[in-house]
């Protein structure tokens, strides 16, 4: 078998060659190749030692020394290059207490986790493949490298990885490693969850629909409140990626997240997002989505009936709310599925209100605080309270967003 590779890590290895020594890519990168898929990263496995790689290579950094990696700066690529290895004692679950070098290849990939991230590959030697990786992904499987138990002793984390690639490649999990999944999944309790926190967003972002095996093997229980998923939920979740505007993944992600948990209450979603370690801004967000889809004061929109011009009225008040016209066409997306109803329409009108500049924030009024001060209207916290009267009224009346009408207006509101 012979696969193409990238330029930069086909020269590492070759300079690798010419100072004596094996170089091969593997992992992933691998595994994309094989899938046809262009791999993010180019990852190489090597018989040289770190301060051999340094000595090879002119710009290097020692990433890792500890776990024997050195990454090699080529152009305007990095390339991580760690030596064949063998792990010692995982003690946290986490890393080897500590790793002993090894001019073997077979003892590197013995150490991998799933048969498909178990390959290696050069030009003269072609594919290792001893754990039948190939044929694992023509099975469409994600199975661990030798005992499985062993697998989820060393990192706990390999749990979710598991899901994640199930969910990313549209994959099955093996027997053997599922029964492994569900018996050890209570070693999950020993990972900290900025470490949970990543796999979980990988699973939400290819396939939510797989947050459902977390159920099956007990891990809802406390990662999530007891929270129970529905298959319903999770597979309408999925349709926020085909929302026709320009793709913005933290709001896709923050859509995904308010729509499958939309059974919670928002002051436990909240605090199940920071206990997950979720960024503040992540938090917001998803608040904000989730408020829209628990909020019955606009399901106006939800109504066929509707006029275009109410509609309009209820979609620029959605956006005034959620400060973000982005953001709100995702919320308003995930109502419209969670309801059932075609959302393409409000698109039509976020459409027409930014064609024609219509008003949907105090800051596209054509007045601001200083135009108050200055005319003895108001001053201090009733500035702020003036200017949202005014939104209130352009919202209805986009035709008055003119300096003169508003002063006029600003001069009315006690």
């Amino acid at each position: 078998m012979k696969l193409v590779i990238d330029s930069g890590a086909k020269e590492i290895i070759r300079k690798i060659e010419l100072n004596g020594y094996e170089a091969f890519i593997v992992g992933g990168c691998v595994r994309d190749i094989i899938m046809s898929k262009t791999p993010n990263d180019w990852d190489i496995t090597t018989s040289a030692l770190p301060e051999d790689i340094i000595n090879i290579f002119e710009k290097t950094i020692p990433t890792g020394l500890k776990h024997g990696t050195v990454t090699v700066l080529f152009g305007s690529s990095h390339y991580e290059v760690t030596t064949y290895r063998i792990d010692g004692e995982y003690v946290d679950m986490r890393h080897p207490e500590h790793v002993e070098y090894s001019k073997n290849i077979i003892d590197d990939l013995s150490r991998r986790d799933f048969t498909i991230n178990a390959m290696a590959y050069n030009e003269e030697i072609g594919l290792i493949d001893k754990f039948n990786g190939v044929e694992d992904i023509n099975k469409r499987l994600v199975r661990c490298v030798g005992n499985p138990d062993m697998r989820f002793d060393e990192d706990a984390l390999r749990i979710l990885r598991a899901i994640r690639f199930s969910a990313k490649l549209n994959f099955d999990i093996e027997e053997n490693t599922y029964k492994s999944i569900a018996s050890k999944a209570n070693n999950l309790k020993k990972v900290s969850f900025e470490r949970i926190n990543s796999e979980l967003e990988g699973i939400i972002k290819y396939s939510p629909d797989r947050l459902c095996i977390l159920d099956n093997i007990g891990v809802s229980k406390w990662l999530f409140n007891g929270y129970i998923f529905r298959k319903d939920e999770l597979e309408l979740s999925k349709k926020i990626d085909y929302i026709p505007c320009e793709y913005q993944e933290s709001y896709a992600q923050s859509a995904k997240k308010a729509m499958i948990f939309n059974r919670m209450d928002t002051e436990s979603l909240t605090k199940m997002l920071k206990a997950l370690r979720y960024s503040s801004k992540e938090i917001l967000y998803t608040q904000k989505v989730h408020s829209l889809l628990i909020n019955e004061s606009f399901d106006n929109i939800l109504n066929e009936k509707i006029s275009y011009f109410d509609l309009k009225i209820e979609i620029k008040n959605i956006i005034s709310s959620i400060g973000n016209i982005d953001l709100s066409k995702y919320a308003i997306y995930s109502k419209f599925i969670i309801k059932y109803k075609n959302p393409s329409v409000c698109f039509d009108v976020f459409n027409d209100i930014i064609d024609k500049g219509e008003a949907y924030l105090v800051s596209h009024l054509k007045i601001n605080g200083r135009d108050l001060l200055e005319n003895d209207i108001a001053c201090g916290k009733k500035i702020g309270y003036v200017l949202e009267k005014l939104l209130e009224h352009i919202i209805y009346n986009p035709q008055d967003n003119k300096k003169e009408i508003l002063l006029n207006l600003s001069k009315k509101i006690k």
